[in-house]
């Protein structure tokens, strides 16, 4: 029953396919465009720079920049086969949102992978535009013609002789694939270069085409038997090897470019070139009398080899109308390649998506995308290019103005963006900084993070340092915070209870933080010893003396506790002598302080001995009554 299920659903979507596929009638002009413009929908499905928060005339990841271009210049394309305007708005808009702050097609969004080749489909585009009289921008926006006279500027600026003795490299920019010199960089440029002398009727432009052929004839990148490869290495092996691979698009811009120069000079030198190249791509992409690229046999294409067919379909159509003694060859191999196309754009999930691998008998190959969208449909336009109006030039109905001056003219990069290769040295200055700033970070985290590097704290005092050796007052207690500081007052480990400290030995304080110590348990008879609750655990670190020497060392007894709670301490002080018992103490000091003074000096002072042990006796009140009335 299941396996019953199955065949009926792979029934139905093989019917749902075979009723929404395209179906063309070739030879009826509407038919044709109504299946063109079925791909086109398709193609402009992927496409979302119109909506809200979106960028104008960039296509979604995993599609660069340059593919986006290229796909503006399909529906320039669209409009002037078909005649529909459903897009002109968008392709607008798109094309003047993406020529950069000077007119040139170099957006700073696009510049982390702006290669030649990138820019010169977009100034492709605007060239098409120009030469079937796409509707003219608005003032101030720059004319079709000159963002495409811009491009070409900008890229006769970066010919670079200092390798290989001349050509154009892959990259604008000093990124990935700058050590490159390739074919479709260059060979965009030898399009663009010949289109414009066409269309200006300027012989400089058709120099630099020449010039640029010789450069590739010579170094090999087209070969006697007029293979296009793709790239050489310069900035090592100064183009000596080339990189032997193969693109349809590659072969189609030089043959582009070629026919274009034919129509201009009419000469029997760029006829040939003209047919030798006709003569190498239908050998090489056209197995069969179907268009079929290299990496289609395993599989192997990516995103942007998907679109490489839609190009060589554009430009093969255009050699038709530049080089008319072609048209025999290769409207036979457009329609042959357009029927396959559309034949296998049954893919799902509308029943029109079409794939890449056209020679699949009409059987969709399971791949979606721009690029195969792109390439069905310039196929198919391609098939009407024997009833549509050749490219114009400006002597022949082209209205786009001309701006010879355009962009930055020779430079080879944009002005304050020249970046040089680093050297050796720079190599090994960036890596020492590297290791600098992460040791630097390791350090940071660890000192941040670790107690390891704090050196042992001393006692402090109200948030202060204390000093080590100060002479502190015997009954000097005071509150800092939460912090009691107790002077004078010994916490004996040995009976675990705090006791008074005489004048003898009162040459050390006590910091006693209130969070870490428990209670005392009150005070006890005045006779007896008096007990707080105190920590047994030694600290040497919190009591000092002006030796370095622990009085309770020097007395033989265990080393007590520092820190005891703000209750204990309180409980210490009620357990010190009475306060008539301290006093009598004070004043047995002063008196032995007195008999053992020097006589010579007393009797300087004109007192005697008797005078002397008076106010030893009667203590700070001799003192009040010596002192001076303010009323004197």
């Amino acid at each position: 029953m299941v396996q019953f299920r199955r065949s009926l659903a792979l029934l139905w979507l093989c019917t749902i396919q075979c009723t929404t596929a395209i179906d063309v009638d070739w030879t009826s002009p509407q038919s044709v465009k109504d299946a063109a413009a079925t791909i086109a929908a398709g193609m402009m499905s992927y496409y979302v720079g119109n909506q809200y928060g979106q960028t104008p005339g960039i296509l979604p990841g995993p599609y660069y920049w340059w593919e986006a271009g290229a796909m503006w210049g399909a529906m320039v394309n669209y409009w002037h086969y078909t005649g529909d305007s459903k897009w002109n708005d968008l392709t607008m808009q798109a094309l003047q949102w993406q020529v950069g702050p000077h007119n040139d097609f170099m957006p700073p969004n696009a510049s982390a992978s702006l290669g030649n080749d990138d820019q010169a489909f977009w100034g492709m585009a605007a060239l098409q535009a120009a030469e079937y009289k796409f509707p003219d921008p608005v003032y101030p926006q720059p004319s079709w013609l000159s963002l495409a006279q811009a491009v070409f500027n900008e890229q006769s600026g970066r010919w670079d002789t200092r390798t290989c003795n001349g050509g154009i490299r892959w990259q604008i920019y000093q990124i990935t694939g700058w050590n490159l010199k390739n074919s479709i960089s260059n060979g965009c440029f030898f399009n663009i270069a010949s289109r414009l002398a066409r269309y200006t009727n300027d012989d400089m432009y058709a120099q630099w085409a020449e010039k640029v052929w010789d450069w590739m004839w010579q170094i090999g990148l087209i070969d006697r038997n007029y293979n296009v490869y793709d790239n050489t290495e310069a900035d090592r092996m100064n183009c000596t090897t080339m990189d032997h691979t193969q693109w349809s698009y590659n072969a189609g811009t030089m043959l582009m470019g070629a026919s274009t120069m034919w129509n201009y000079t009419q000469s029997d030198l760029w006829k040939n070139r003209t047919t030798n190249l006709l003569s190498t791509i239908v050998f090489d992409y056209f197995p069969d009398g179907v268009m079929k690229d290299i990496c289609e046999e395993h599989s192997a294409c990516n995103v942007d080899q998907r679109s490489f067919k839609a190009y060589l379909s554009r430009w093969l159509a255009a050699t038709t109308q530049m080089a008319p003694f072609t048209y025999s060859i290769i409207a036979p191999l457009l329609l042959s390649s357009a029927k396959a196309a559309a034949a296998q754009c049954t893919g799902a999930p509308t029943g029109n998506v079409c794939g890449l691998k056209w020679y699949n008998n009409g059987t969709w190959d399971g791949t979606a995308g721009v690029g195969q969208q792109m390439a069905a449909l310039e196929v198919v336009l391609g098939t009407m290019v024997g009833k549509a109006v050749p490219a114009v030039t400006n002597t022949t109905g082209g209205t786009s103005p001309s701006n010879p001056h355009a962009g930055y003219n020779s430079s080879s990069i944009p002005l304050g963006e020249t970046v040089s290769p680093p050297t050796k040295a720079d190599k090994i200055g960036a890596w020492f900084l590297t290791a600098v700033f992460v040791v630097g970070a390791l350090y940071m985290w660890w000192f941040m993070n670790t107690s390891s590097h704090e050196w042992q704290s001393r006692p402090t005092v109200g948030g202060k340092p204390g000093r080590r050796g100060r002479t502190i007052s015997a009954i000097d207690a005071r509150r800092s915070g939460s912090t009691v500081v107790a002077r004078g007052v010994e916490a004996s480990a040995a009976n675990g209870g705090a006791k008074y400290v005489g004048a003898a030995s009162k040459e050390y304080g006590a910091v006693l933080p209130v969070h870490e110590l428990g209670s005392a348990n009150g005070a006890a008879d005045r006779g007896s010893k008096r007990r707080s609750n105190v920590l047994t655990k030694p600290d040497r670190s919190s009591t000092f003396s002006s030796t370095g020497v622990f009085p309770s060392d020097r007395n033989g007894h265990a080393r007590s506790a520092s820190y005891v709670s703000e209750k204990a301490a309180r409980n210490s002080l009620r357990g010190l002598p009475p306060i008539h018992e301290r006093v009598k103490e004070e004043r047995r000091r002063r008196r032995s302080n007195g008999l053992h003074g020097d006589d010579k000096e007393r009797r300087s002072r004109g007192q005697s001995f008797g005078e002397e042990k008076e106010k030893a006796i009667r203590g700070s009140r001799f003192k009040e009554e010596e002192m001076p009335s303010r009323l004197d």
